[in-house]
C-alpha cells in the first residue's frame, strides 16, 4: 500500500474529484483512477458511488474517511519529523523542574514551548541533586533549580533567572499572629510545618537549609496541600512561597507575619541550566529563551 496512493484518494475526498486530484498530484487522471481502485481492490470496500461521469463518496467511503484522514496526518508528521532530525533538530525535550519551585518560574515558558507544534516535551519533578546528576548524565535537556553555591558550572551552560519571595506564614488564630515581630526564639517554640523530603536518616532537604530549622519539633510534607490544611488548623508555622500562600492570605484563613531576621520575606533565587549544545538547536535555543525572557520571577537578570 503506498502512501501516494493513500494521499491521492483523501485529495479525491476534498476536492470532489479525482481529475482534480491528479491536477495537485501532477498526474494523469487514469492514473490515480487505478491507483484508487487498486486501493479499493486490496482493501475490499468501495470509497465511491460511480454513475456515469458522477462520482460520490460512498457510505463506506463516510465511514472510512476519519481513519484516513487521521493516518495521513501522522504520516505528515512522520516526514516533518524525519526532516528536523535529518537537520539535527529536536524532536522531544525533557525538562527538569526542582521540586518547591512555585509555578512562576515554569508556567509561561511552558505555555510557549507547548506551541511548538513539531516539539514533544516531558516535564517532571525531582530533588537538586538528582536533576544536576541527570543533565550531568546527559538524561535532561534543561533543569530549573534553586541558585547553589557553584560560582561557575562548568559542565553545562547556565543563567540566573531572578528570585521568589518566601514568607512566614501561620493561622491567624496562632499564638504567633498576636505578636508584632517574631523573633527565632518565638518559633522555637511552636512546631515548624515544612515543605520537603526527608532521606533515610531523616535529615531537611529544604533549598537553602543548613540546619533542622527553626523549631525542634517539625512535621515534613511533601504536599503542600495537607501543610496549608494543618496551617489553618493552628497546628503551626512555615516558610513558603508567597504566591502558593497569597489567595489564603486574601482570604483570612493564613496571616503573613512580620520576622526580625527577614523582615520582607526570604529571597529564594532560580537559576536555569541546560546541556552544552542545547543552543546550536533552533528549537533548543528558543526555548530556553523563553525561559530567559517570560518566566514571572522578580529581577529577571541573566547573562
Amino acid at each position: 500500500m503506498n502512501s501516494l496512493h493513500l494521499k491521492a484518494l483523501l485529495l479525491a475526498v476534498e476536492t470532489g474529484s479525482i481529475s482534480s486530484a491528479a491536477r495537485q498530484l501532477g498526474k494523469k487522471q487514469p492514473q490515480v483512477s487505478q491507483w484508487i481502485s487498486d486501493l479499493e481492490i486490496d482493501l475490499g470496500i468501495n470509497f465511491f458511488d460511480r454513475t456515469g461521469n458522477k462520482t460520490t463518496l460512498s457510505k463506506d467511503g463516510e465511514r472510512i474517511l476519519p481513519y484516513l484522514t487521521h493516518a495521513m496526518s501522522q504520516v505528515d508528521k512522520f516526514v516533518q519529523s524525519a526532516e528536523m532530525i535529518a537537520q539535527g533538530e529536536l524532536t522531544v525535550m525533557t525538562i527538569g523542574i526542582e521540586n518547591y519551585i512555585p509555578d512562576i518560574a515554569f508556567t509561561q515558558p511552558l505555555v510557549l514551548t507547548l506551541d511548538f507544534p513539531h516539539l514533544s516535551i516531558e516535564v517532571y519533578r525531582e530533588e537538586r541533586h538528582q536533576l544536576t546528576q541527570d543533565l550531568n548524565e546527559g538524561n535532561v535537556d534543561i533543569i530549573i533549580t534553586h541558585e547553589s553555591d557553584t560560582l561557575h558550572h562548568q559542565r553545562f551552560e547556565y543563567c540566573r533567572l531572578g528570585h521568589y519571595k518566601e514568607v512566614l506564614v501561620s493561622s491567624p488564630d496562632h499564638p504567633l499572629a498576636a505578636l508584632s515581630v517574631v523573633s527565632t526564639s518565638d518559633l522555637s517554640q511552636y512546631r515548624e510545618l515544612i515543605w520537603g523530603e526527608t532521606n533515610k536518616t531523616s535529615n531537611l532537604q529544604h533549598p537553602d537549609r543548613n540546619s533542622d530549622g527553626f523549631s525542634p519539633i517539625y512535621g515534613f510534607f511533601s504536599d503542600i496541600r495537607p501543610l496549608i490544611a494543618m496551617l489553618k488548623h493552628r497546628k503551626g508555622f512555615a516558610f513558603l512561597p508567597e504566591q502558593c500562600v497569597n489567595d489564603y492570605i486574601e482570604n483570612h484563613q493564613l496571616i503573613a507575619l512580620s520576622c526580625d531576621f527577614e523582615p520582607v520575606g526570604i529571597e529564594r533565587r532560580v537559576e536555569l541550566c541546560w546541556r552544552n549544545g542545547l543552543v546550536l538547536s533552533q528549537l533548543g535555543s528558543q526555548v530556553i529563551e523563553a525561559f530567559k525572557t517570560t518566566h514571572q520571577l522578580v529581577d529577571k537578570s541573566v547573562f
